[in-house]
């Protein structure tokens, strides 16, 4: 069901909407941000004798709905704790091998205490979820206090899980939950990198390096450089006397810290884009909602939409630019955001499709980010690779006519000052050739809008998994034509009121420099297609260059037999 608040919400945003239609920023990194998959974050705590570790991970929206359906195994279409629990352990069973932990040079073998999750229970729908577990380790002796680095406990870990996706990891580091004698310094990652969370620092990466001192040390981090793991291994035997310390506690003392301070419900108002589509398209495909509901939830499609292509990126730079560097009317406006709509719609069905395919096809529903990764990586450069060359394609073929106007133009005054010096403004100071070279062309608004329209986009990924889970590929089709509907009438309004503007102010303007406008604006404003297909093809590299690197390693794996 739409609730009143999101009801209000994109009201709201409607009004927002109106006030920024003139707005023709293009950043489309913000707007395709690249969907993660899995992501990791660790807490490491050092206390009774053992090393406690909360291991989180965090699905993503398309990584995490199409797992859901998957974990459905009695079709009720809700997941239920005897069908996530198994999962789960089994998860974390493979991944206990990929998770390096070290203190002072020797490995730390990890045994699982619980299990615990956040949003994986309930109805199968789109929507992230994390799961929670806690792990436990015996610490070795301390290093002497007067050894080379100083007494206490080096903690190397390198979390080597989800290599295949992008996805992000984090550290966190308790200040006040170890033991009360202890002390720590965080030797890496850098510590630019450290976030000040309260009662945690949070650092990123998949690598940390932790020193924990008791008192005083010898160790200078500031002009000492820290230990690596086979170094401290060198220092103490292979077998591992028992730790000193007090054995693990058991009951309610042994609980560590459940989650981290960020991880929180989020509300309403926190909600991401691809929750709430995804939450329209289950409102329409289950049919048990009232006639009024399905057309407010379209409705509200139509304002996603809109509200989508007001965000960074969908073009508007690009509409913008050809629009105002030709002669173009209200009715090219309109052509030109239709072909895009169509484009989007019809691009995001057939990359849907495939994108399903590939999941079908995977043993691991969590890999579904990576592909989609992958597929919006590939068409953002080839949207790009396209808008540049209809660009260069376009300025090359205006150019030649403006300088055969200059030329007709030329040849027209020395004939018309040979031989009728009495007809004083009898030529134009528009181009000879206008009708020819100014004028839009169909086929140009329809290379343009396909160039700009077969960027895929996670929303609308998402309004496929979401139908295809509830076997309803037409209704999907249907909600993401109503999306990509509003998104082609923003664009459209925006491409209106372009033209207007330009229009008026053209007409303010003394016909010699109008003259001079309309001649060289159509050559300026296809190099500037051509300089925004350039952008998005070096975008889509910088923000893909772990998909990139997936791609080229799933490659090498495939030739590698």
């Amino acid at each position: 069901m739409i609730s009143r608040m999101s009801t209000r919400k994109w009201l709201k945003q409607c009004l927002v909407i109106l006030l920024i239609l003139s707005m023709t920023g293009d950043q489309r990194g913000d707007a395709h941000e690249l969907a993660e998959g899995v992501g990791t974050q660790t807490t490491f705590t050092i206390r009774d004798g053992q090393v406690i570790i909360l291991f989180n991970l965090g699905w993503s929206v398309p990584a995490g709905f199409p797992l859901l359906a998957d974990l459905d195994s009695d079709g009720d279409d809700r997941v239920e704790e005897e069908e996530w629990r198994p999962y789960l352990k089994t998860r974390i069973e493979s991944l206990l091998p990929q998770l390096d932990l070290r203190i002072n040079g020797q490995h730390i073998q990890l045994e699982l205490d619980l299990i615990e999750h956040a949003g994986l229970e309930g109805s199968v729908r789109a929507r992230p979820f994390d799961a929670y577990f806690t792990l436990h380790g015996p610490l070795p002796p301390s290093l002497p206090q007067d050894s080379r680095w100083g007494g206490g406990y080096w903690l190397h870990w390198q979390d080597n899980s989800y290599r295949e996706q992008t996805s992000s990891q984090y550290s966190w580091i308790p200040i006040e939950d170890h033991d009360p004698d202890l002390s720590f310094l965080i030797l890496q990652p850098d510590p630019s990198l450290f976030e000040d969370q309260g009662a945690f620092i949070r650092t990123p990466g998949r690598n940390t390096i932790l020193y924990f001192y008791s008192e005083a040390t010898t160790f200078d981090p500031f002009t000492d450089t820290a230990p690596t793991a086979a170094q401290l291994a060198s220092l103490l035997p292979t077998e591992a006397a028992p730790s000193n310390r007090p054995p693990r506690p058991t009951g309610e003392a042994a609980q560590s810290p459940r989650k981290f301070p960020s991880q929180t419900d989020p509300s309403p108002e926190e909600v991401s884009e691809e929750e709430q589509i995804g939450g329209l398209v289950e409102t329409i495909v289950l049919g048990k909602a009232p006639l009024w509901e399905v057309v407010l939830a379209l409705l509200l499609a139509i304002l996603y939409g809109a509200g989508h292509a007001i965000g960074p990126g969908h073009g508007k730079t690009m509409v913008a630019a050809y629009l105002v560097g030709t002669r173009g009317r209200i009715r090219d406006a309109v052509v030109l955001g239709l072909v895009v709509t169509f484009a989007h719609t019809i691009s995001i069905f057939l990359l849907g499709l495939l994108l399903l395919g590939l999941i079908e096809a995977s043993t691991d529903k969590a890999t579904s980010a990576t592909f989609q990764n992958w597929i919006t990586t590939v068409f953002s450069f080839g949207s790009g690779a396209l808008l540049a060359t209809f660009g260069l394609i376009l300025a090359r073929r205006r150019w030649r006519a403006s300088r055969k106007d200059d030329h007709s133009h030329d040849h027209s005054h020395d004939h018309s000052h040979d031989h009728s010096h009495g007809h004083e403004g009898g030529h134009s100071h528009l181009p000879a050739d206008w009708a020819q070279d100014g004028e839009v062309r169909f086929r140009d608004l329809v290379t343009l809008g396909f160039s700009g329209g077969i960027v895929p986009c996670p929303a609308g990924f998402t309004i496929m998994l979401v139908a295809a889970h509830f076997q309803a590929l037409w209704l999907g089709l249907i909600v993401l034509g109503f999306f990509s509907l509003g998104l082609g009438l923003m664009l459209i309004g925006i491409g209106c009121v372009l033209v207007l503007g330009k229009e008026r102010i053209l007409n303010r303007v003394g016909a010699p420099l109008k003259s001079r406008f309309l001649q060289l604006a159509p050559v300026f404003s296809a190099l500037l297609v051509s300089l925004i297909g350039v952008w998005f093809c070096v975008d889509s590299l910088t923000q893909g260059r772990e998909p990139i690197a997936q791609m080229l390693r799933a490659l090498a794996s495939y030739l590698d037999g």
